[in-house]
């Protein structure tokens, strides 16, 4: 069983790209973010409702009806289908109307904002509908509960929507509104959209899938595009172990829940959805180098000893300094006399640190880095590995290399302007001429 989540659909074309990919994967659940226009039109609500500009809200209201209805002409054909989806748009504008009247209050706006998503995800259903399937909105909002901590509460979630399956099997396809869920209150309630990934991924554990489809921003990874899974896979491992380092790639948590479920995930990007970016699973394929990830917006630091402490000491106060500023260490390398790192941080809080420091160490600063991660299976005994990346790379200037801290990841610091060039040499090396960002 498979569940697929879909990012920013911005148009029709969108709309019809995600039905196509849809028809292809056959998913039993579908995790979809409201239309982006229906999405500025509700925050334009929002703004005017606490402004107590009533008719400007009755206005976007109405836009967005006149919005549904063109959508429903050029999407859902079928006379039946057609009718009813309009009888929908009528009520939920009817019903939003409504609730615009009201003076401003904070869980109405939720009400207003949770309608806005089940009246888009309602387009996709009956357009799902029109093409045969015999598809659902899912009403995630009676079974997705956050706990106090604003997680989702698993344990109840798993209680609940084993009913809500059993009173739905003749379903083919649920289709998901992204975010939507209940707080401990029973109130309507809504996860952040940074953990949309986390959020899809929640529901496929509930349904028991054995794979996930994230569509999500990943045009910082370079991988074989052929049509060889092995040759961009990652083990749950791998794909952890880069996350934590500081690249993005998705919510942590997604990797530990699909890890205890044994749930592959696959990755495609938000503006090609039928071609795999990454696959993540339990498997190793034992591939050297399996992708090529890129940081930018880093900043290279390199601490000199002013043989005031020891060196012990001195590595003491300058990971003591980083933790107080809660300052994302990328990589680092030290010898006798230097400690050298790639931070991301701020001018103004690299400022302070070396105020903090200025007794200690001399701080030399460069900014505008990239850090290049190179991704495998590259434990120590495949001799060669190292090797070839170093010839590869032989005539880019290299700021820090960072290699030994972990048997998956190879990390190289360079200028911002060199990226490209030495991301190019390394995909010619290790994937040919089938590697694009």
């Amino acid at each position: 069983m498979k569940v697929c989540k879909f990012e920013k659909i911005k148009d029709e074309d969108d709309i019809k790209q995600v039905i196509n990919c849809i028809r292809q994967e056959h998913p039993y659940v579908a995790v979809l973010p409201v239309l982006t226009q229906l999405q500025e039109w509700m925050q334009a609500i929002s703004a005017s409702w606490f402004h107590e500009e009533d008719e400007v809200s009755h206005t976007t209201v109405n836009a967005i009806e006149e919005y549904c209805y063109s959508l429903t002409n050029h999407l859902i054909t079928e006379p039946q289908l057609n009718q009813d989806m309009k009888i929908r748009i009528r009520e939920c504008i009817k019903k939003i109307h409504a609730l615009v009247e009201d003076k401003a209050d904070l869980l109405i706006d939720k009400t207003i904002k949770a309608e806005i998503y089940g009246l888009s995800s309602d387009l996709f259903t009956y357009s799902l509908r029109q093409q045969g399937f015999r598809a659902q909105t899912l009403d995630a909002g009676k079974f997705m509960q956050i706990n106090l901590e604003r997680k989702p509460d698993i344990p109840y979630i798993q209680e609940t929507v084993r009913q809500y399956i059993d009173e739905n099997q003749d379903v083919d396809i649920f289709v998901a509104p992204l975010s939507i869920c209940k707080n401990v209150y029973g109130e309507i309630d809504f996860m952040s959209e940074r953990r949309n990934d986390y959020y899809a991924t929640v529901l496929a554990t509930i349904f028991q899938a054995d794979e996930i489809v994230l569509s999500t921003q990943i045009n910082h990874i370079y991988a074989n595009r052929n049509c060889r899974r092995e040759q961009h896979s990652l083990t749950y491992t791998e794909a952890e172990q880069l996350i934590n380092s500081g690249v993005y790639l998705l919510y942590t948590d997604c990797i530990t829940l699909a890890a205890r479920s044994n749930m592959a995930i696959r990755l495609t990007d938000i503006h090609d959805l039928t071609t795999e970016r990454l696959y993540i699973s339990s498997h190793d394929t034992g591939d050297s180098v399996k992708a090529i990830l890129s940081q930018d917006s880093a900043t290279f630091v390199r601490f000199t000893s002013l043989n005031v402490l020891p060196g012990y000491l001195l590595m003491g106060k300058l990971l003591e300094v980083i933790n107080k500023y809660q300052i994302n260490v990328v990589s680092m390398a030290s010898s006798n006399v230097s400690i050298s790192m790639m931070l991301t941080a701020s001018s103004d809080t690299l400022r302070i640190v070396q105020r903090e420091l200025y007794k200690y160490a001399e701080m030399v600063i460069d900014e505008n880095m990239s850090v290049i991660h190179i991704i495998g299976s590259l434990h120590w005994e495949r001799t060669q590995v190292e090797s070839h990346i170093m010839d590869t790379i032989k005539d880019i200037p290299v700021s820090l290399i960072s290699y030994g801290g972990s048997d998956h990841c190879f990390t190289l610091s360079v200028h911002t302007t060199d990226k490209n060039k030495l991301i190019n040499s390394l995909s010619r090396q290790f994937f040919g001429n089938q590697c694009a960002a």
